[in-house]
């Protein structure tokens, strides 16, 4: 990409303590971009979510926790 090459040409030359400090730079970068993004992608989030679901189907968590009662607990007892 045109990009890595500018960033490659304008890397060439410079002192090995302003290397340093570029590479400290990326790593803060790579660190902040990380603690953003907790999964990948949206398909790597959805994949984790259906396996959840699949663990936790068809398995009785007690009263409060199962059809009407559930939504009673998320939505509040209107519904």
């Amino acid at each position: 990409m045109k990009i890595e090459k500018d960033v490659l040409r304008a890397l060439k030359g410079l002192p090995n303590e302003m290397l340093v400090e570029v590479k400290d730079f990326i790593g803060s970068l790579k660190k902040a971009r990380g603690q953003r993004r907790r999964h990948e992608t949206e398909k790597a989030l959805a994949k984790k979510q259906l396996a959840t679901i699949k663990k936790w189907a068809g398995t009785d968590l007690g009263p409060g926790f199962a059809g009407r009662e559930h939504d009673a607990v998320l939505y509040g007892g209107g519904r």
